[in-house]
This record gives C-alpha cells, sequence and structure tokens, in this order.
C-alpha cells in the first residue's frame, strides 16, 4: 500500500509502498477514507527538536484520519466491521495515575498515533481498539477527519471559561480558527484573533463572520481576560503575556519551534497571570462535546478545509502548507 513514511531523524520524506498492515491483538485495521494534515506533521517534515524529543523512525506518520473497519482483532462489542471511525492520537495505558485520576489524554506511558507508532496516512492503518472513536453518521465523512484539531479547540476553549469574557486568539491556523467559533459558541463576550497572514485572515472572516487583525497593538494591553496562544510563536507567546489583564488566563497551546525566553518576574508574577496548557483532548469528554456541536450545526467545519490532494500528491500538499496560505487541507486517500 502506499504510505508517507519517516524514514530518518533529518528534514523530509518519503512516499512509498509499504505492506499492508495486520491488526494484533487489541487493535481494529481500517480503510483509510480521508486524512489531514496538522501542524504537527509540518514539524515531523522539519524535524524540529520537540519532534526528535518524541518520534520513533521510520514511521508512517499522520494522526487525523476517518476510516472504515475492516476487520477487528480482539473484543470491541462497541465497534464493527463497516463502521466510520477516527483514532485519538494519544493512545493511553490505562494503568498509570494520570489515567486512572481521569486524565488519559496526558497519560505517563503514552504512544502517539503517527509520532511513536505507525499512523494513518496510508491507505490501511491500525487503531488500539481502546482509541477508535466511533463517529456520528450524521456528521459528513471530511468533517470526521478534521475532529482533532477542532477537539483540541474545545478542550482550550473549554479550560478557558470563555463565557461572557473577552478572548485574544494568537494565530488562526486550522486549531486557531476552530477556538474561534468554539469561543463563540460558548458564549464569548468579545473575540479578537490575530494572523499576519491575509489568506488566514480571510478563512477565519468565512469561518466566523469576524474581521482579524494582522499584528499586535499597543491598545490590546491589557484588554484581554482570556488570551489563548495557538501559533507557538516566540512574539505571539510575548504579545499574549502583554495582552492578558492582571490576573487574567494564558492558554498555551502552541508549540515553538525553539527556546522561548519568558518575562517570568514582570509577565507572570507581578501580573498573577494563570497559565494553563493543553495537550490534546480529554478522553472521551471532549469527543463527546465535539460531536454535541458538529451535529448542532453551529458551525459549517468545512469552511476552513481550502485544499484537498491525493496521498501521492503529500510533497506539494505540504509545500501549500508551510506557505501559510491555506487552512485545513484534506488528503483523499479512498474517499469518494
Amino acid at each position: 500500500m502506499l504510505a508517507i513514511v519517516k524514514e530518518k531523524p533529518e528534514p523530509g520524506i518519503s512516499i512509498k509502498d509499504v505492506p499492508k498492515p495486520k491488526p494484533q491483538r487489541g487493535e481494529v485495521l481500517i480503510k483509510v477514507l480521508y486524512a489531514s494534515i496538522c501542524g504537527t506533521d509540518v514539524s515531523i517534515y522539519d524535524w524540529t527538536p520537540w519532534v526528535a524529543e518524541h518520534m520513533q523512525t521510520p514511521t508512517i506518520i499522520g494522526h487525523e484520519v476517518v476510516g472504515e473497519i475492516v476487520e477487528i482483532n480482539g473484543r470491541a462489542p462497541h465497534l464493527k466491521v463497516g463502521d466510520i471511525v477516527s483514532s485519538e492520537t494519544h493512545i493511553f495505558d490505562d494503568t498509570c495515575f494520570q489515567c486512572h485520576s481521569h486524565r488519559r489524554h496526558v497519560c505517563e506511558n503514552m504512544k502517539l498515533f503517527g509520532i511513536s507508532r505507525n499512523g494513518g496516512f496510508a491507505e490501511y492503518a491500525t487503531i488500539p481498539i481502546r482509541t477508535t472513536w466511533k463517529n456520528d453518521p450524521s456528521i459528513p465523512v471530511k468533517d470526521m477527519s478534521v475532529q482533532e484539531p477542532l477537539g483540541n479547540a474545545v478542550n482550550v476553549v473549554t479550560k478557558a471559561h470563555v463565557a461572557g469574557r473577552r478572548v485574544l486568539i494568537m494565530g488562526l491556523g486550522p486549531t486557531g480558527l476552530c477556538a474561534a467559533v468554539v469561543a463563540q459558541a460558548y458564549g464569548a463576550r468579545e473575540i479578537v484573533a490575530i494572523d499576519p497572514q491575509e489568506f488566514r485572515g480571510n478563512v477565519y472572516k468565512t469561518f466566523t463572520g469576524l474581521e482579524a487583525k494582522k499584528s499586535y497593538s499597543d491598545t490590546m494591553k491589557g484588554h484581554f481576560d482570556i488570551v489563548l496562544e495557538m501559533s507557538g510563536a516566540d512574539k505571539a507567546i510575548q504579545d499574549s503575556l502583554d495582552a492578558v489583564r492582571i490576573a487574567g488566563t494564558v492558554i498555551a497551546f502552541g508549540i515553538p519551534k525553539d527556546g522561548v525566553e519568558i518575562p517570568w518576574g514582570s509577565k507572570i508574577i507581578n501580573k498573577e497571570v494563570y497559565l494553563k496548557s493543553v495537550f490534546g483532548r480529554k478522553i472521551w469528554q471532549t469527543w463527546h462535546q465535539t460531536t454535541d456541536l458538529l451535529t448542532s450545526s453551529a458551525f459549517n467545519l468545512s469552511d476552513i478545509v481550502t485544499h484537498e490532494f491525493e496521498l501521492k500528491d503529500f510533497e506539494e500538499a505540504m509545500r501549500v502548507m508551510k506557505s501559510g496560505k491555506s487552512g485545513k487541507i484534506i488528503l483523499k486517500v479512498h474517499g469518494a
């Protein structure tokens, strides 16, 4: 089968034929219908320090997928062949302190789908039964492959408690875009979003009906109750700490490519800022919340999908992704 493989710990990727996998005990085999490219996949391509710490090679990459179950190896009374499913990226062990404390998304012995084990940028993929999510059939299939960034946004916005608050969003990649509509759905009083890319600003306007800002200004200083840092860019992180009001909340989601120096005393301690971070989705609470949003027609998730490529054209898809002139990019595998 055709697959996208990170073969070596260095920049670049391989598009190659590999053996079709067989599901091991406790796994399902899916025929991948669609997959979508994440910012983490760009980092994998570039081999950033975060990726170097977490990735094993060679590995089939890709973690945002939707597929049809073609085989089940193990006990799975909630699943059957033919079900349309997605995968939770954070593969938990269900034995550690975090798992037993209802925080399986930060399992102490976590494996990451498409990073530390084979993922879904392939014609077929295996998923552990315990991290297989059965999709609501009323949700459009392409949207099912974009549930992970939406789920990230749901977790970010839920942790921020945005109802009635002034919210600033730094970065309008797909998760930042999703954070905006989730903040709208959850009752934010005011939403301001910043991204230097005009293309992303236009997608934001289509998706939310709001105008994006291209840059931070001094008029924003200390204005916001909540800042959602979705980019990982050094300047955006510094501006987030400047923009949040005294005793406000900053949610850190974007992962920097390099180290970041933070004025800890003046911007964190003096302001008594509540600094929280989000890594993924709560299992399975966030997935239920995401499904509720998608089935309630609160917004049209397809509005952030700007490009679609065949799996074989992954290099071109990555070029467009890295240009900044895209929203969500979908890979069609076996989809109609």
